[in-house]
């Protein structure tokens, strides 16, 4: 018979069978401290023999196991960087798109952020259906052949000046990630939160960008100020919230608390505050006057906008006090808020002489560039390939209006349509037309067949994209926009939203499940991706 033994016998047993010198935890993370050490140890040979090597080898195995560590988090990750980055460069402008080390700037970082998340966890079959994918791939092609040849040449300024299409790689991993996870009415849900935090921050930040005028603080290591934004691209973002609130989408159960934040109650302050940021765009800006009338028109035309009577009252009773009372507002520069300074600005658009040479020497000086543009590619040796990326245009047409610290200020003609005919030939400049012709053209069709079933939230989501791209578009083609990452990002990201909000009307026309977007019935990431299976299948 076994002879029972007493618990205190039995760890009396176990004590002795334990080693006095390592502990049982310590034996059991043994392997990993080795390893560690191992590490290490490699690490410190590898400094002692090449430090940038070593530095280069320890980043991609940060950068890797961090990788690994959180590849089920990489979509939900990299679009919220990529959101925190469209509103450093909404509220910052020049000085957000600087934050990182050259060349890896903080736009870079989003790029490579999201190519990974496509790469590891996308699914980019899900647009095998959608033109405008192929579209955007036929655009990119023709850029990398106008900018390889360059590359030796032209270097880093290739690679700088290939943005113009390299930045559709955004749209890409947008639209594939969106579409996958359904996420559509999440950006959306997401970018109604954040309109109330850039109509509060936005007229600040103009004011004192125009105050400090070059003399405010800079980001260390460089002479770029830290607060550096641009009439035109602050006009976009400002028609892009005028119509969402003109179209009511705020108002809409779908989007739930973050609608009911810009509540029916306070509409008279976000109007206001949105005039008062508008003050520069609207006064002095003509590429921000025409993008955000523009926008605003395309709603008036779709008849689908609630609710006028405040953003109009508002309007009136601003422009009445500034006439009524003469009120003329220095800003610093040849900026000035009245409406003598909005009358001049809205017939320089159609008229050269208008008494104000700042704005008619302008105008004179894109139009000489642009004929220029024109007769060596439509009319010259250019046509079938364009100069291409890398090149200094202003210098090489003789268009340059300055250098700063030893560099050219200016590098591409005020007109994104017409740089990329510039650089690519007629080859990219039809590209780039039939791809945005193409998907203005969806999108109206998509706002009529949802218009014509009753489908009120796709009707305005419609629509409201259309207006905000012909923003987009129309100040492209008076500035320097979609070349750098505060516009070209921008552009780019409301793009494949743009694609993926067309996908998954698509997709519910064809299988009737447009349910599973709602907050009220929003799947799991493996639900979705069922669902869009279904839907390709």
């Amino acid at each position: 018979m076994q002879q029972l033994r007493s618990p205190s016998d039995t760890r009396a047993d176990t004590r002795a069978t334990r080693s006095p010198l390592l502990p049982e935890k310590f034996r059991a993370a043994l392997p990993l401290w080795l390893l560690a050490l191992g590490i290490a140890g490699m690490i410190g040979a590898l400094v002692a023999w090449n430090a940038p090597v070593a530095s280069v080898l320890v980043a991609v195995g940060l950068v890797g196991s961090t990788t690994v560590a959180l590849r089920a988090q990489l979509p939900r990750l990299a679009l919220s960087f990529l959101g925190v980055c469209l509103l450093g460069y909404a509220l910052l402008g020049k000085g957000f798109a600087y934050i990182g080390v050259p060349p890896l700037f903080v736009g870079e970082m989003a790029l490579g952020l999201c190519l990974l998340a496509l790469l590891l966890r996308g699914q980019p079959g899900l647009l095998g259906r959608s033109p405008l994918l192929y579209l955007l791939l036929a655009y990119m092609v023709v850029g990398l052949v106008a900018t390889a040849p360059f590359v030796q040449q032209y270097g880093i300024d290739a690679v700088r000046d290939a943005v113009l299409w390299g930045y559709g790689l955004f749209a890409l991993c947008v639209a594939v990630l969106l579409v996958q996870y359904g996420w559509v009415l999440s950006a959306v849900r997401q970018y109604a939160r954040l309109i109330p935090l850039f109509l509060c921050a936005a007229p600040l930040l103009l004011l004192a960008g125009r105050l400090l005028s070059g003399s405010g603080p800079t980001l260390p290591g460089t002479q770029v100020a830290l607060l550096d934004l641009k009439g035109g691209d602050v006009a976009v973002i400002l028609a892009m919230i005028a119509t969402f609130l003109l179209l009511g989408l705020h108002r809409l159960p779908e989007l739930g608390a973050a609608g009911r934040a810009l509540g029916e109650k306070r509409e008279w302050l976000w109007w206001l505050l949105w005039i008062a940021a508008a003050a520069i765009p609207l006064f002095r800006v003509r590429a921000g006057m025409l993008a955000v009338g523009a926008a605003i028109l395309i709603v008036v035309v779709g008849r689908a906008a609630s609710r006028w009577q405040k953003p109009l009252l508002t309007l009136l009773a601003t422009f009445a006090v500034l006439a009524v009372f003469n009120v003329q507002i220095q800003l610093g520069g040849r900026t000035t808020v009245s409406v003598e300074s909005l009358l001049a600005n809205v017939q320089s658009i159609s008229s050269s002489t208008t008494g104000d040479e700042s704005l008619d020497g302008s105008r004179r000086w894109r139009l000489l560039w642009w004929n220029d543009i024109a007769d060596y590619t439509l009319r010259g040796p250019y046509f079938w390939t364009g100069k291409g990326y890398g090149l200094n245009l202003a210098d090489a047409d003789g268009f340059q209006v300055g250098y700063s610290a030893g560099e050219a200020t200016l590098r591409s003609p005020h007109n994104a349509h017409l740089n990329i005919l510039a650089r690519s030939g007629l080859p990219g400049a039809l590209a780039w037309a039939a791809l945005q012709l193409t998907f203005a053209g969806m999108l109206i069709l998509a706002y009529r067949r949802a218009r014509a079933r009753g489908q009120d939230l796709w009707t305005r989501l419609n629509l409201w994209t259309l207006a905000s791209w012909a923003a987009f578009m129309i100040n492209a083609s008076f500035d320097v926009y979609l070349e750098g990452p505060q516009g070209g990002i921008w552009f780019w990201s409301f793009f494949g939203f743009g694609i993926a909000l067309l996908e998954v009307q698509r997709r519910g026309a064809a299988t009737g499940q447009l349910g599973w977007l709602l907050p009220a019935t929003r799947p799991t990431d493996t639900q979705a991706r069922q669902t869009a299976g279904g839907a390709v299948r």
